[in-house]
């Protein structure tokens, strides 16, 4: 393949067909395949008032749930803040092809405007990130033993408990060596440094640089952060991933159909399958493969295609459509000056 081609196949344009090419497949081509769409949008319709405001009501804390995290990660962050950033990240993660690095940056510029100074807006994401991961990883061997009081335990909640249980490990292990061990940290530094350059090259792109120093500002700056903040990160990752999952569930239970009232546990391992499948997104915001495996998922564990369908597409209406306009909103209002800092608290945050 010639260094051309295969900058157009990983750059802008490449990644955006592959997208589109996902949402279409799913949409237009599995999906209708296993349910009907409009049995499913009739379930939907069929919600009673107070089941809809229900709905709303999860879904309004789902939205709100991940800023906290945001707080405990970076303190002196207030919660208007985290959530003005969080709602305009989250927007640019769920319609720009590899729109995370884009959202990363968004949060860094949002962040910086409020006052913070690099160091620690670099610590702050990579804390938030690495607790979210973490709980991410391990719900699958979590719902596992959920799964084992209850019923028979199917394959892919079995691989995916098993991979999770052994990257979980694998994390927690590199996480402790950075945190506690300077030479540790270095060496793991150093050998991912060489790795990503080696895959560069491949891409025909520059290596990256500085990671051994970056790493090194991460440890000793974390240190202080997690002696007092530990148990703070853990339950604001935890609530946050509560919360996305009891939207799901609560659209499984108001959207009316066959195995609508399968047991929250077998849900919860469908739900913990697809954030493990869905941790590296290949479209915005894992459009497509998010509904894909959840639909197929719930299908696998008794509930009817066109309520599976139903309740699903519901659930990313909510979690994936609402926060798009919710976002573009915080992003105004961040232009407009909301919850910026002045340059006397930006000074005071900078000597910090």
């Amino acid at each position: 393949m010639s260094p051309r081609l295969r900058r157009a196949l990983t750059g802008p344009v490449g990644r955006t067909v592959l997208s589109v090419a996902v949402v279409v497949a799913v949409f237009a081509g599995v999906l209708p395949q296993i349910a009907d769409y409009s049995e499913a949008w009739q379930l939907v319709r069929s919600l009673t008032w107070p089941e809809a405001v229900l709905v709303g009501v999860v879904a309004a804390v789902n939205i709100v749930s991940y800023a906290p995290l945001w707080t405990a990660a970076l303190p002196g962050l207030r919660l208007r803040q985290a959530l003005l950033s969080d709602l305009a990240s989250t927007t640019i993660s769920n319609t720009v092809p590899v729109g995370f690095a884009f959202g990363v940056g968004t949060t860094v510029a949002m962040y910086h405007s409020f006052g913070f100074p690099a160091g620690a807006i670099t610590r702050a994401i990579g804390l938030a990130g690495v607790w979210n991961n973490l709980v991410k990883l391990a719900m699958p061997a979590l719902a596992l033993v959920g799964v084992l009081l209850v019923a028979d335990v199917t394959a892919a909640l079995a691989v995916a408990a098993v991979l999770g249980s052994v990257i979980l490990l694998l994390a927690l292990v590199v996480l402790v060596l950075v945190l506690t061990h300077p030479g540790a940290a270095v060496a793991l530094a150093t050998g991912a440094e060489r790795a990503a350059r080696a895959v560069a090259r491949g891409l025909g792109r520059p290596g990256p640089a500085g990671w051994v120093a970056r790493t090194d500002r991460f440890r000793t700056d974390s240190l202080e952060v997690l002696r007092h903040r530990w148990a703070q990160l853990t339950a604001a990752a935890v609530a946050s991933h509560l919360a996305l999952f009891l939207v799901l569930l609560v659209c499984l239970r108001t959207v009316d159909g066959d195995g609508s009232d399968v047991s929250w546990l077998l849900v919860l391992a469908v739900f913990s399958v697809t954030r493990l499948v869905t941790i590296v997104p290949i479209t915005p915001g894992a459009l497509g493969v998010a509904e894909l495996s959840y639909v197929a998922g719930l299908t696998a564990v008794g509930v009817g295609a066109d309520a599976a369908a139903g309740a699903v597409l519901l659930f990313r209406f909510l979690t994936w459509f609402v926060p798009i306009p919710l976002g573009v909103a915080a992003w105004l209002a961040w232009r407009r000056g909301a919850g910026q800092a002045s340059a006397v608290a930006g000074t005071v945050h900078a000597a910090g």
